[in-house]
This record gives C-alpha cells, sequence and structure tokens, in this order.
C-alpha cells in the first residue's frame, strides 16, 4: 500500500491511498491503511516512553508488548474523551496530579 498526502492550495489536505490488491473495496483499503497508522502511533507512543531502546522487541517479551499495546490503547481512548492533543500532553497532565 502507498499513502501520498497533499495539501491544496485551499489549505486543504487530500490522501491518496493505492494498492496493487484489485480485490479490497475502498473500505478495506482505508481499514488497513488504519490499522497500518495505529502500529505507527504505537511506536510513536513507545519512543515517548522511553521504551524503544531496552529489550522490549524481543520475541520472549511478546506478552509485554501486548500489555503496552493495550494499556496504548486505554490512553488514546483518555486522550480523546479528555479532549487532549496528544499522549504527551496525557502524562504532563498526569503527572502534575
Amino acid at each position: 500500500m502507498l499513502v501520498r498526502e497533499y495539501k491544496r492550495d485551499s489549505g486543504t489536505q487530500a490522501r491518496y491511498l493505492y494498492t496493487t490488491d484489485l480485490s479490497l473495496s475502498e473500505e478495506e483499503i482505508e481499514e488497513a491503511w488504519r490499522m497500518r497508522w495505529e502500529i505507527e502511533e504505537l511506536h510513536r507512543d513507545v519512543k515517548a516512553l522511553g521504551l524503544e531502546d531496552s529489550s522490549f522487541w524481543r520475541r520472549e517479551r511478546l506478552q509485554g508488548y501486548l500489555t503496552i499495546f493495550t494499556i496504548n490503547n486505554v490512553v488514546r481512548e483518555l486522550v480523546v474523551e479528555l479532549n487532549l492533543r496528544s499522549v504527551e500532553a496525557f502524562l504532563r497532565s498526569s503527572s502534575a496530579v
């Protein structure tokens, strides 16, 4: 899958999703992109938590990975519920408590 994003002269953005799998519907292509984007966001959040250089990514740490992934999703839901801009903003607000 290839994703291209363009800014139009009007200031709006256009996103084009390309795939070689012509059997997929538009909805399936968009869902595949969303799932891949969630993985990118997870990696960004792992870096924000300082976990990217640890032994976190070893195969035997899969259980820990799944736990972190679950916590990440819960935190993301809280970020949306609390109308915060990012996970980093959530971490700053929760450390102030």
